[in-house]
């Protein structure tokens, strides 16, 4: 019990003390503490605490049922890290993205290549600002220097590139080693173009290449999320379908065209040689009988001809 709940019980013992019995004032007091009795039941000689706060709902415990933000920081100093890990929680931007990491829309700073996390300052960017980075080697401190080499990990390893020796264009057989296919048309398509190569184990026969072949198979785009974005690439690829049908179908004209301009021309050049060799033959007619009469003069009859009326017949044109 605390000192202060005794000093209703003395002052009571104390008042029941005579001050004329100097003598027996221990005694006295021994026997006042003995009937003392100090419980429940006595409440004016124990005391009561009164409450530190307001009743009535007016206070409430915090609840300690929440869900936790879980915030800080995920990765100290010189922890190894790789792309997409989470170095930093935040709400606002106490830190900032460095070299080699990313800011989320919630101000989370995670890695953007495999290294070392390392807390720095910049001055020469910011004069207060604290930033997060990623280095490549763990020696390495942040900033960098300002004009220093940039340092980037491409996971690549040089090696020299070997040039193909030159493929010749014939075998020693004496046959080309590479045959180009076009496609129909009068304008064919590059993407029908096919290459075919001879084949190295003495058949004498060409093969298209793999990789070739595989280019000549066009898969189906996954399906888009978006309604409106689907209904606008079947409506593109509708249009490039109608475009290519009526190209197809101008070239098919245009080849009948030609056609009817080579018949036509033909026939024009066979009626014009018939023209030639008619008047050749008229010619050669009127210069004859120019000499017969000359003969007649003389006594000398030309013998006479087993048609009289046989003329050549005209060259025979299709329609």
């Amino acid at each position: 019990m605390r000192i202060t709940q005794f000093q209703r019980p003395i002052a009571a013992a104390a008042s029941g003390i005579s001050k004329s019995a100097t003598t027996n004032t221990i005694r006295q007091l021994r026997d006042a503490l003995g009937q003392l009795k100090i419980g429940a039941s006595n409440v004016a000689v124990e005391g009561r605490r009164n409450a530190t706060h307001a009743s009535q709902g007016s206070y409430r415990l915090r609840d300690s049922s929440t869900v936790p933000k879980k915030l800080g920081a995920k990765k100290t100093g010189d922890t190894y890290v790789i792309p997409g890990n989470i170095i930093y929680k935040q709400r606002g931007t106490i830190w900032f993205p460095g070299e080699n990491c990313g800011m989320g829309r919630d101000h989370t700073i995670f890695a953007l290549a495999t290294g070392y996390v390392k807390y720095y300052r910049d001055p020469a960017k910011h004069p207060k600002r604290q930033y997060i980075g990623v280095v490549f080697n763990k020696s390495d401190t942040l900033p960098y220097p300002q004009h220093a080499m940039r340092k980037r990990r491409l996971n690549m390893v040089a090696v020299p590139i070997q040039e193909l020796p030159p493929t010749p264009e014939l075998s020693p057989s004496g046959i080309p080693t590479q045959v180009v296919r076009q496609g129909t048309g009068r304008k064919p398509n590059p993407r029908d173009e096919r290459i075919l190569k001879l084949r190295t184990d003495g058949s004498y026969a060409y093969a298209e290449e793999s990789w070739r072949l595989g280019t000549l198979v066009r898969t189906e785009k996954r399906k888009l999320g978006s309604r409106r974005v689907a209904m606008r690439h079947r409506r593109r690829k509708s249009r490039a379908i109608l475009l290519e049908m009526r190209a197809e179908r101008e070239d098919k004209i245009a080849r009948r065209k030609e056609a009817l301009d080579s018949k036509r021309a033909a026939r024009a050049k066979r009626m014009r040689e018939y023209r030639q060799r008619l008047k050749a033959e008229a010619e050669a007619k009127a210069k004859a009988g120019g000499e017969g009469e000359g003969e007649g003069e003389r006594g000398v009859v030309p013998p006479p001809s087993s048609s009289p009326s046989s003329k050549p017949a005209p060259p025979k044109v299709d329609a």
